[in-house]
């Protein structure tokens, strides 16, 4: 039996979050933190082993390969976003089979007497995820190759690289585009024949709402941090199919 605490809840973004005090007690309490490589536990990590010296550290990006975050011909700014990594691993299934196998061998370290369960949960995981990614080849089988979809914030490059789709950012190193930009990116999405330009719950999708506008493609709400992982890959998948 694990006791889970989610750090960073639905509905909030994990690049400027602040832990609540009940978070930081169930924390203090805990074996092992499993951290994703995302904004705000750059800040707090520290934080979080001084609030517990015998916390374990388990990174489950750490043996994913990152991929950069692209620069767009659209933004000229040089300053790089998140040191240009992408830290969504977590939108490929490959990548959630090997933060699986991740969270497996931690938690077996902690609790060897658990092992048989633990595998059998682990097998049944690897086989939803097959299974996931089967369906999202089946709903993409039609798409050409190097399709374009349009995002604001670049949360989709590992899924874009998975199924030889590109992602075309809005939003790049945390900003809303300025209105030149915004014509630039109106241009981009005309002669690429975008259909549906895809924004997150957690950020304001102003800018986005205007480019649709122009476009007549319509905005699509996905959250990268959906906790029903799996069936928000195939609605993503679904959503291109279209």
């Amino acid at each position: 039996m694990v006791d889970v605490t989610v750090m960073v809840p639905r509905g909030s973004s994990p690049h400027a979050y602040e832990p609540k005090p009940s978070q930081m007690i169930a924390l203090s309490k805990a074996d092992i933190y499993f951290s994703m490589g995302v904004e705000f536990e750059k800040a707090w990590l520290k934080k979080f082993h001084s609030q517990n010296s015998t916390l374990i550290f388990a990174d489950m990006s750490a043996t994913i390969e990152k991929i950069p975050f692209k620069q767009n011909h659209h933004h000229h700014n040089k300053e790089a976003h998140h040191n240009g990594v992408d830290p969504h691993t977590w939108v490929a299934p490959q990548n959630v089979a090997i933060m699986a196998q991740t969270i497996y061998n931690n938690l077996v370290k902690i609790s060897p007497e658990n092992r048989e369960a633990y595998k059998q949960n682990l097998q049944a995981f690897l086989e939803e995820i097959q299974a996931t990614d089967a369906k999202i080849k089946l709903l993409l089988k039609n798409l050409p190759p190097q399709t374009k979809f349009m995002v604001f914030h670049p949360s989709w490059g590992y899924f874009a690289n998975a199924y030889n789709l590109e992602q075309v950012a809005i939003e790049v190193e945390g900003k809303s585009p300025q209105p030149k930009e915004i014509i630039k990116i109106i241009e981009e999405a005309k002669k690429e024949n975008i259909k549906v330009i895809f924004t997150q719950p957690e950020f304001s999708d102003k800018s986005a709402r205007i480019i649709a506008q122009e476009t007549n493609a319509r905005v699509q709400k996905i959250s990268p941090l959906h906790p029903q992982w799996s069936q928000n890959l195939i609605n993503m998948a679904e959503t291109l199919a279209k």
